[in-house]
């Protein structure tokens, strides 16, 4: 299960400003960089049986999704859920997958495309017939070293040692909330967690009040999760991953169309 994840909320300049904003350049090296990384891990990685290992190597796929999203967010002064954050949470999707598929193309160049790789096949699948005219021409000519290349995983330990960002494209899960940690002595240990961009803003505005865009998981309607799901796997070419998080009472109307808002905006799953 070979996945990475771009932490968004650490390439947010200037946050809580009014020139906040993502440095999409260094996203770009960064994407390019995780790309070539997680292509060396399918031919160093091990595998129980040999079957395993030709699928790996037929195919070469790799997973590289996001973390820290709706910390990048609240960092560009943007509410999460609202139609404004998902159209940047797809603008930075496309980003993403753009230069992922790049870098994938560049190795191609360098190192060819994956065993079974096919054209016409690939550019008329999935995600393929909506990217960009230039980077299918690319995929045309020089063919694509990973046969699947984007996805969004649920990140939940790996956005806590970066910091204690938010996982994946989730909401901020809380402001600030206990973990029990595991000490070497068999022991627990209680530890306050605090949110990456709430920390931060304490640390720039001290004790000033959060302002209306900071919003956390329970503070959400459902058909905001749905919405930022829609948007953020536009550009996913593989499996994504989202809650759905709930009041325990909330009334059955609120509840009975997520179903089919995530059906009539084409989500993969829900």
């Amino acid at each position: 299960c070979l996945r990475g994840s771009v932490n968004l909320a650490r390439l947010v300049n200037d946050p809580f400003t009014g020139d906040a904003h993502l440095d999409e350049h260094a996203l770009d090296e960064l994407v390019s960089t995780a790309v070539r990384m997680m292509d060396n891990v399918v031919d160093a990685s091990r595998f129980p049986l040999e079957e395993q290992r030709q699928e790996a190597l037929n195919k070469r796929r790799i997973g590289l999704g996001v973390t820290g999203l709706a910390d990048a967010l609240l960092m560009v002064r943007l509410r999460y859920g609202t139609e404004e954050a998902a159209r940047q949470t797809e603008r930075w999707l496309h980003r993403i997958a753009r230069a992922a598929y790049r870098a994938s193309v560049q190795l191609a160049k360098e190192k060819g495309a994956f065993p079974l790789f096919d054209a016409d096949a690939y550019l008329a699948s999935g995600t393929m017939l909506g990217m960009d005219e230039d980077v299918r021409d690319a995929i045309r000519q020089h063919g694509i070293r990973n046969a699947l290349v984007t996805s969004i995983a649920p990140t939940g330990t790996i956005s806590l040692y970066a910091g204690n960002v938010s996982s994946g494209i989730e909401p901020v899960f809380a402001y600030a909330y206990t973990r029990k940690v595991l000490q070497k002595d068999g022991t627990r240990t209680e530890e306050e967690v605090v949110d990456y961009a709430v920390q931060m803003w304490r640390e720039m505005k001290g004790d000033a009040p959060l302002p209306d865009y900071f919003v956390n998981a329970q503070m959400l309607e459902p058909e905001d999760h749905v919405r930022m799901q829609a948007a953020a796997q536009k550009w996913v070419d593989s499996s994504i991953s989202k809650t759905i998080n709930c009041p325990e009472g909330i009334p059955f109307d609120a509840f009975k169309d997520i179903y089919a808002q995530a059906f009539d905006l084409g989500c993969k799953g829900c």
